[in-house]
């Protein structure tokens, strides 16, 4: 949507919301991740909340610049945000840790130590900002190491990591919300247990205040509560 068609609607949409509650079309982008962890278990309340405003939310893994595509906000990990953008914190940031399917384990060894990642394959991502394969930080106490597995699979997108991992593709690297379900199930294993890692904290961001549609200012009270 070009900006001048955006802020057409966000006009339209601010005028609506004076007349009551909040009204209008919010449009947010995100990783899945966070939609299934932070925003989808609050949807159902959002919209018996304030009915009139209608989501339409985009589900991708890429980097989005939200002025540019007329988003209204979106969410990432950490705040590394350009200085004119407002990020606030909805979701503290979380345990990582690494699993992989009783399958996979009946073809590869154990590993007993972080460097016997290197001899697996493995679920990674790959930095949009600087085209590298983004390492698995692991912390045991005050120790910390980096792994990078040489067998990988790019898949920018942790559910899909999961899932991979179920099949018995490889090592996955999840937060522990997202994998409780299989590892209750003893779909997935936890290997490496007193090794773990840490996922930032979740911020929803958008452009500078001035900028905030009634629809939004519910949504960011919403997700903060």
């Amino acid at each position: 949507m070009a900006p001048a068609l955006s802020q057409l609607r966000r006009a339209s949409e601010e005028a609506s919301g004076r007349s009551g509650r909040p009204a209008g079309t919010l449009r947010l982008t995100m990783p899945r991740a966070p939609f299934e962890l932070v925003v989808a278990p609050k949807l159902t309340a959002f919209r018996q909340a304030y009915p009139a405003v209608e989501l339409e939310i985009a589900v991708e893994a890429r980097m989005v610049d939200i002025v540019k595509e007329g988003y209204d906000a979106g969410l990432r990990y950490g705040n590394h945000l350009d200085q004119d953008m407002v990020a606030v914190p909805v979701s503290p940031a979380s345990e990582t840790i690494l699993v992989v399917s009783p399958t996979y384990l009946e073809h590869h060894a154990m590993p007993k130590v972080p460097g016997d990642l290197l001899k697996h394959h493995a679920m990674v991502c790959r930095s949009q900002e600087t085209g590298v394969i983004i390492p698995w930080t692991l912390h045991r106490g005050s120790k910390a190491v980096k792994v990078t597995p040489s067998s990988a699979t790019i898949v920018h997108d942790l559910a899909s990591q999961i899932a991979l991992a179920v099949k018995g593709m490889g090592i996955a690297f999840a937060p522990v919300a997202l994998v409780s379900e299989p590892l209750d199930t003893a779909k997935l294993v936890r290997i490496l247990p007193v090794w773990s890692g840490r996922l930032d904290t979740t911020y929803l961001y958008f452009p500078s205040r001035r900028h905030q549609s009634a629809a939004l200012r519910a949504f960011v009270a919403f997700m903060r509560q």
